[in-house]
């Protein structure tokens, strides 16, 4: 059963305070997690989207995808379902994490 996405109003916020070259990496890393998911966590789909896609757990749980580069996305898994939670740097993954 493949997984869902979700985000809350922060994660909206975050994205909407971004350059519009961020917010077109968001874009495609929402695509390729989707992608990723739809797919039974087939990580080549996704990196047919955006090659360099990335998807990784920090610590239950949370999960940190994104695209190589500084952008970062913080999703929190609820059983099958993940929910974006914040668009950011690396710094404000740590700081979000504490």
């Amino acid at each position: 059963m493949p997984y869902t996405l979700a985000w809350l109003p922060s994660f909206e916020r975050d994205v909407k305070g971004l350059d519009p070259q961020q917010k077109e990496t968001v874009k495609t890393a929402l695509r390729a997690l989707l992608a990723y998911f739809s797919t039974n966590n087939d990580l080549t789909e996704a990196q047919k989207i955006a090659p360099r896609f990335f998807f990784k757990q920090l610590r239950r749980p949370f999960y940190e995808a994104g695209i190589e580069g500084k952008l970062r996305l913080v999703l929190r898994k609820d059983g099958l379902a993940f929910t974006a939670m914040l668009a950011g740097n690396h710094d404000q993954v740590r700081r979000f994490l504490k």
